[in-house]
């Protein structure tokens, strides 16, 4: 397969580190609460974190998924524990117990060993996002592979060029699948590319009108471009209006006396609230806790740019409200209403300003 040189907007997922999923697990304030009042007893135990803090421990049985793009297995219910292993998007986990540290007892197989530890429940979900398929088919547009279903957190492995021929092993959300295919040395690889690049008489489209905004408060919907999130908001900002479940910001332009520090040349991407560019799992709510903002909003590496800087690109000032794993050094992802927008305003290299 030869190499090609294509442009490929990276996106911005509006949660830089554990995603909210759909589906999360039951927590042990609930595990508990629920056998109270079905008067059962529940067993229990206590531990400790790998600090010296107790913790204590309800028995459950239930299937959860991991539902963070990775996640480690600990020795003990905290960070502080020997690390056992990782698992990834997907994985299957069997749950013997949750604490009430925010973390559950779990086995599955890592690297062909069964391994039995901890995990924190806000990487699990009750619920497998990635649905099986297995179909080969020809890709219809060149895309980049990513190890991960977003082009925020997911980062390049690889590239299918249109007549490609791949297997799709699964979806996500149906705007994502999970492939295989073969690299330029012949051998096999995985990875995830947008649905919308592969040739499949079903392929799924969105409807704006399938929305159901009390339902699906919360959640960003694959494809339009299009969120409800910001009906749920509160004290929003009179220069801020919503439109299809949108923030949109008034554009502020720099002051012609601002005392600004020139950081240099950036390579400017788009990201908008769809699930290509935020993956399967976003809620609308950046890595600093605000609602993503249009002409307000940017992803930064906070290494390079510290949250909450207003910096100063093309001669309008954006605040630094957002992060994400492809977001690295002097790269800046802007957010915007639509997919076709941010595709429409494409990829630039431009001088940045800080406002000091």
């Amino acid at each position: 397969m030869k190499k090609k040189v294509c442009a490929v907007l990276l996106g911005t997922a509006l949660t830089c580190h554990v995603p909210l999923v759909y589906g999360a697990v039951q927590d042990y304030q609930a595990v508990t609460e629920a056998d109270k009042e079905d008067n059962k007893i529940f067993q229990a135990f206590s531990t400790e974190d790998g600090s010296g803090n107790s913790v204590n421990v309800a028995a459950i049985q239930d299937t959860v998924y991991v539902a963070a793009k990775n996640a480690g297995i600990y020795s003990k219910p905290g960070e502080s524990s020997e690390k056992m292993g990782d698992v990834a998007l997907g994985d299957t986990l069997e749950r013997s117990a949750v604490c009430d540290n925010g973390w559950s007892k779990v086995s599955c197989e890592v690297n062909e060993s069964k391994v039995i530890g901890y995990i924190q429940n806000q990487m699990l979900s009750d619920t497998d996002q990635i649905q099986p398929a297995d179909k080969d088919v020809e890709v219809k547009s060149d895309a980049t592979v990513l190890d991960y279903p977003s082009r925020k957190d997911g980062e390049e492995v690889g590239e299918v060029l249109q007549l490609d021929e791949v297997k799709q092993m699964g979806t996500v959300n149906g705007v994502w699948s999970r492939i295989t295919y073969q690299n330029d040395d012949g051998t096999e690889a995985e990875g995830y590319i947008p649905t919308s690049c592969l040739d499949l008489p079903d392929a799924v489209t969105e409807e704006a009108d399938t929305i159901d905004k009390d339902k699906d408060a919360g959640t960003l919907h694959e494809s339009s471009g299009e969120g409800v999130f910001a009906d749920a908001l509160e004290d929003v900002d009179p220069g801020v209006s919503v439109e299809n479940g949108v923030q949109i910001g008034t554009p502020v332009a720099a002051s012609s006396d601002a005392n600004l520090q020139d950081l240099g040349v950036f390579k400017i991407t788009h990201y908008c609230p769809c699930s290509i560019c935020c993956g399967p799992y976003s809620n609308g709510i950046t890595s600093t806790g605000v609602t993503a903002t249009t002409n307000h909003t940017i992803a930064v590496d906070p290494s390079v740019i510290p949250y909450g800087s207003k910096v100063v690109i093309n001669g309008q000032v954006y605040v630094a409200e957002d992060c994400g794993g492809a977001i690295k050094k002097n790269r800046i992802d802007i957010y915007v209403a639509t997919h076709a927008e941010g595709e429409a305003k494409g990829t630039y290299d431009t001088e940045v300003y800080l406002i000091k």
